[in-house]
């Protein structure tokens, strides 16, 4: 279990006094109550960091801390979509959007994103430009050790507010939550340049300020291309991570009567998983034995898994002579072959005097689909080697979700007597 800091006790205690039932947070309303919370807080952080990098900025004549006081108003901005894109999120589905709104949350990291690139050229470009021009303005004042403390202060201030958004996010899941924490952290970051800016004001090197302007100008534009490209992905259509496949996989394994799933497709959205699996049984069931085993595995995975799940059933014939043999041929002749991964989907049946079958081959992603024939037609004739009275047809597919049998260390055959 990971250790839990200071911080993430503190948002536990924030969240237990400001949100209702804080701990059910695959609750789409409680979901959403984090981020208002994040992002009330965030705006109030920021909007009190621009104030006073504002005013030490304008009485030290710093061109590195009206940038750096730029960057804070960016957080504001940053926290007011923040609150917004949760808010959206809890609206439920209509005719437009029939898979609700939640990607409203990716949608504001990406905007916030872009607002961070913007400003940042912005203030880069002017700083480099004044350095490049040489106009000093009116003589800086020193920095002392009262306005050192102050800004160490702000530093302080920023660090808190970005652990507090960080732990938000990890109990929510929250990508945006976690990179507006990443904001804060930048915010920080930027301070401690200001500081070595200024500090060339004391050893003569009074162009430093200009040029931590712009250096904080840079990061400005880093951090936010940094955290578009965390958008973006989401926002193309992820999977699930691998823990949670493997937590779908072992669900249905404890449905008795399911002998095998595969295809199994997830698409995250949001809080909310869409969910696609193939589930393999015995064709001695019938259809209405069959319709149950997939409403009861589609009731396990929503209950975990909250959103909508599809289960397409295949049933196989298992007890036919040749299945055994077949299966242990093709498993050696899948393992045997680095390009390909798994089958799945071994139906046999007897028909015009031949032992006919059907099957399902995985491949690695990287194999083009011109090598497709060649590679059935190996699995085909390896198969046949051993049973050359089947007449077999080898499908070939690429499914992300599919594992190599060699690294699984068991047999592929069920046991058909659960």
């Amino acid at each position: 279990m990971k250790r839990r800091g200071t911080m993430d006790w503190l948002a536990d205690a924030a969240a237990a006094r400001w949100i209702p039932d804080h701990e059910r947070v695959e609750v789409p309303q409680v979901r959403s109550r984090y981020g208002l919370l994040e992002g009330v807080s965030g705006a109030s952080i920021s909007l009190l960091l621009a104030a006073l990098k504002f005013g030490l900025g304008l009485a030290f004549a710093s061109a590195g801390l009206l940038a750096d006081a730029v960057h804070s108003l960016t957080d504001v901005a940053s926290s007011a979509v923040v609150f917004t894109s949760f808010y959206a999120a809890t609206k439920p589905p209509d005719r437009e959007h029939p898979f609700g709104h939640a990607k409203a949350e990716y949608i504001a990291t990406l905007v916030v994103s872009l607002l961070m690139v913007l400003a940042g050229w912005e203030l880069a470009q002017t700083n480099v430009l004044g350095l490049l021009r040489g106009h000093p303005g009116r003589e800086p004042a020193p920095v002392d050790w009262p306005m050192l403390a102050a800004l160490c202060g702000l530093i302080a201030i920023s660090e808190l507010q970005a652990r507090f958004a960080g732990a938000l996010g990890r109990v929510i899941g929250s990508r945006t939550l976690e990179a507006d924490g990443w904001h804060f952290h930048s915010d920080a970051l930027a301070t401690g340049i200001v500081i070595v800016g200024l500090a060339g004001r004391n050893v003569g090197l009074p162009w430093l300020d200009g040029a931590a302007g712009a250096l904080v100008g840079a990061f400005i534009m880093w951090t936010g291309a940094r955290l578009a490209l965390g958008a973006i992905s989401p926002l193309l259509g992820e999977t699930a991570p691998e823990h949670e496949l493997d937590a779908i996989r072992d669900l249905a394994t404890q449905v008795p009567g399911v002998l095998a799933v595969h295809d199994l497709a997830v698409h995250k959205y949001g809080p909310y998983y869409y969910t696609a699996v193939h589930m393999e049984v015995s064709d001695d069931l019938d259809v209405h034995r069959m319709h149950e085993l997939s409403l009861q595995l589609e009731q396990r995975v929503l209950k975990r898994f909250p959103g909508q799940c599809v289960v397409h059933t295949d049933p196989v014939n298992f007890k036919h002579p040749l299945f055994a043999g077949v299966a242990r041929a093709l498993l050696q002749a899948v393992v045997a072959h680095p390009d390909l991964v798994e089958y799945r989907d071994l139906s046999l049946w007897s028909g015009e005097g031949r032992e006919r079958g059907d099957v399902e081959v995985t491949v690695e992603p990287r194999v083009p689909p011109s090598r497709y024939p060649d590679l059935a037609r190996q699995v085909r004739e390896a198969v046949q080697r051993d049973f050359p009275e089947l007449d077999l047809v080898v499908r070939l597919k690429v499914d992300f979700s599919s594992r190599p049998m060699a690294a699984r260390g068991n047999t592929p055959l069920p046991e058909v007597s659960k």
